[in-house]
Formats: structure tokens, C-alpha cells, sequence
């Protein structure tokens, strides 16, 4: 077993510099508190990682921007996201948004129907567990890791169950 790699914790320092294009103070728009709630419904109100109820999680499931955070949408080149999106490169959702009619990019990104994910509070804005603080492959892996593995030493993982009735 000399070429096998034991368990062991792997401790990033990541350090990012990119620009953030200026934008406007974060509201909560019309469009998106309507379609946040839709989301919830559609969603089954539960976390996309951990399947946790607000009540479960003990905060209200959050809306995070998904694909495109809000933050960044000015420098995206809406084009080019139009045509991925229309060949279905995102998914049956963001190909069904009616591209037609899009002329401002809030139009996309405040529709938490097409550019939302559900998450809770830990797996959304959290240290070493949210979306918004792992890289991408360690935040997804926590969907699909083993029950009760011991993630961190914050987290050890849990799925919650859908009620069967």
C-alpha cells in the first residue's frame, strides 16, 4: 500500500486579485423576490448541497447567483452567454429564458428561475463549506461525499432526507 495516499487534511491559502467591474449597492429586486420564491417551490425549499430545509439549517434558504454572480454582471459579454446559453450549454432552464426579449442584463440575473441555486446558509456564504469561499471541486464534493465523512474539522457531512409520504 506504499502508493496509496492516506486520508489527510489539505489545508489552501487562496489568494485572488481579479477586478470587479463597478456596479450599483445590491438591491433585492421585484424580479427577484418573485422569482425566489418560485425557486423555493420548484426547488422543494431545500439546500442543493446538503437537501436542508430552512428549518433544518436554522436559517432561510438563500438564492445565490448561478451561473452568473450579480456582481459581475457588467463585464460579462452577453452574447457570448446568450449563445451558450440558447445551445443549452446551461442547462434546460436558462435555454427556455426567453432570450428574445432580453435587453438588460437584470432581466437574466435577478430571475432566480434561470440564474438561481437554493442553498443554505453553510453551503452558501460560510468558511470552508460555502460556495462563495471553496473552490468549485470542494464545494460540489460536499453533495456528493459519504454520510457522516468528516469534511473539515467544521464539517462533518449530513443529507438530509426528503420527508416520503
Amino acid at each position: 500500500m506504499s502508493d496509496v495516499t492516506e486520508v489527510h487534511q489539505e489545508k489552501e491559502t487562496l489568494s485572488v486579485e481579479v477586478n470587479i467591474p463597478g456596479h450599483a449597492p445590491r438591491t433585492t429586486t421585484a424580479l427577484f423576490a418573485r422569482t425566489r420564491k418560485i425557486l423555493l417551490e420548484r426547488e422543494g425549499a431545500r439546500c442543493f448541497i446538503c437537501n436542508a430545509t430552512a428549518e433544518q439549517s436554522g436559517h432561510p434558504l438563500e438564492a445565490h447567483h448561478h451561473p452568473i454572480e450579480r456582481s459581475l454582471a457588467e463585464m460579462i459579454d452577453w452574447d457570448r452567454f446568450k449563445q451558450d446559453a440558447q445551445a443549452g450549454y446551461w442547462g434546460p432552464n436558462i435555454q427556455a429564458f426567453d432570450w428574445a426579449s432580453f435587453t438588460d442584463w437584470t432581466q437574466f440575473v435577478d430571475d432566480m428561475t434561470v440564474n438561481g441555486m437554493l442553498v443554505c446558509r453553510t453551503h452558501h456564504t460560510a468558511k470552508d463549506s460555502g460556495i462563495h469561499t471553496l473552490p468549485f471541486p470542494l464545494w460540489v464534493a460536499q453533495k456528493y461525499a459519504k454520510e457522516g465523512y468528516a469534511f473539515s474539522d467544521l464539517e462533518t457531512i449530513h443529507h438530509y432526507d426528503v420527508d416520503v409520504k
